[in-house]
């Protein structure tokens, strides 16, 4: 017997190959319709900032075979450059999607890839919505058993991780067999990138989604024409993704459940523009102004946090550029506290060295607290927040889960007017209707073309 036939990444392959459309459950299906709302409104808005222009101008000059959509343009790219500006663009403001203790962003990598695909082989609504649903599942399943060692080790995860999502979209829009699947899978394991020194200040941060995304449309090509990849990618003790990237549990769990508990029904929706370790401090300052804190009768503000979130946002926040804000919790308490939001019209350009800010910033303490991590990757947004006031007076709160979380959602209604909200001044009220008229209605869209049509230049 061929031992590399008993690899996680073959079984994947298998499990990718025999998974049809009817074997998802409804309430997968609606909610892939979901992401794919958002993640296109998150791609739309992102596309016309300078980072999502320049790429999608790159894509356009890189020639190649064309006829795939890039978003808000009237010029065409090759299945990878799409990919590439289209994933870029989702991921260009911290606003696209996320499943927690994946600490994965699957929508900006899992929708371009499966969408380059589908519009270049013609495939249909319901083609896309089961690559969707595959490339979620085995992406934040790869996620969850890297865990919180690997998102911790220099490395950010939608870039790392994002390969495994994309190319298994990818090579389910090209329907690949269990052999081509598992090697389209393994050839994107190899192309996991992506260094998280990005966060405190570059274009490379949003660069990471729109490049896995790519990766995984690459390896999928590959995989059909025969080229092969390695099927011990995950487990091998020397130079496997978990061992090599700090993973931190049984390469084994990944399958467990596999078409049965699907962890993509547990992606929730970002309503702040900021990095999701920040939401639930932006949470806990909303939850202090309803109690009668403001920025003038601040006195001095404590956050406490996991490791991974102090990692990600409890850095000394410095006025760099947008990502950086974006970023830093700090930046977020003080936007929230002086805007009472901190959606994408709060985080702008005139706003990151504001005095106002700044002043604000210099009486908040953020800190790491070990007891905060005892609740592991699914808690890892847990924040406790204590306000001293200048009466005299102390407020706290505890927030456990992000407002938008599978643990507090908040409905179909606030992520259509989300989307709405993206597309005011993007796109005509009546093209952005129509999109998402066609996403509701996906899966009976014979092709892609009428979705295509609506998310190209605007008319």
């Amino acid at each position: 017997m061929n031992t590399m036939s008993t690899t996680v990444i073959a079984r994947l392959g298998a499990w990718l190959s025999s998974l049809r459309y009817e074997d998802l459950p409804s309430d997968v299906v609606e909610h892939m319709k979901l992401c794919l709302l958002d993640g296109i409104g998150c791609g739309l808005f992102g596309a016309r900032q300078p980072w999502g222009s320049m790429v999608s101008e790159l894509a356009s000059e890189l020639g190649g075979r064309p006829g795939v959509t890039l978003f808000g343009r009237g010029e065409t790219a090759s299945p990878p450059n799409a990919a590439l500006a289209n994933g870029t663009a989702i991921h260009g403001y911290e606003i696209d999607d996320v499943h927690v203790s994946s600490s994965l962003h699957p929508a900006a990598v899992t929708i371009p890839a499966a969408l380059a695909v589908a519009e270049a082989e013609g495939r249909s609504g319901r083609d896309l919505l089961l690559a969707l649903a595959a490339g979620y599942e085995i992406g934040i399943r790869v996620g969850i058993c890297a865990g919180v060692s690997h998102s911790t080790s220099g490395f950010h995860v939608t870039g790392t991780v994002g390969t495994f999502a994309a190319a298994a979209a990818a090579a389910s829009c090209l329907k690949l067999d269990a052999t081509a699947s598992a090697h389209a899978i393994a050839l994107g394991a190899t192309q996991a990138s992506g260094l998280y020194a990005a966060r405190k200040g570059a274009m490379a941060k949003r660069f990471h989604a729109g490049r896995a995304a790519e990766s995984g449309v690459l390896a999928a090509l590959l995989a059909r024409k025969g080229f092969t990849g390695a099927l011990n990618g995950i487990e091998a003790q020397s130079g496997g993704f978990m061992s090599t990237m700090k993973g931190q549990f049984d390469p084994e769990t990944i399958l467990e459940g596999l078409g049965e508990n699907w962890e993509c029904r547990r992606v929730g929706f970002k309503l702040y523009a900021a990095c999701a370790s920040a939401h639930t401090t932006i949470d806990a300052v909303r939850e202090l102004t309803a109690a009668g804190l403001r920025a003038d009768n601040l006195q001095h503000l404590t956050i406490s946090l996991s490791k991974k979130g102090a990692m990600n946002v409890g850095w000394p926040y410095q006025p760099v550029d947008i990502v950086s804000a974006q970023m830093n919790g700090s930046f977020a308490a003080a936007i929230q506290l002086l805007e009472g939001d901190a959606f994408v019209k709060q985080y702008r350009q005139d706003r990151l060295a504001d005095p106002d800010v700044l002043t604000l910033i210099a009486k908040m303490e953020f800190r790491h607290e070990p007891e905060l991590d005892a609740g592991g990757a699914a808690n890892r947004h847990r924040v406790t927040a204590v306000a001293r006031m200048t009466d005299g007076r102390v407020l706290e709160t505890d927030v456990p889960h992000r407002t938008g979380s599978a643990e507090r959602p908040v409905g179909r209604q606030r992520i259509e007017q989300k989307f709405f909200s993206l597309c005011d001044g993007i796109v005509p009220p009546a093209q952005a209707h129509a999109i998402a008229s066609t996403i509701a209605t996906m899966d009976a869209q014979a092709t892609l073309r009428e979705l295509g049509r609506h998310l190209s230049a605007t008319h």
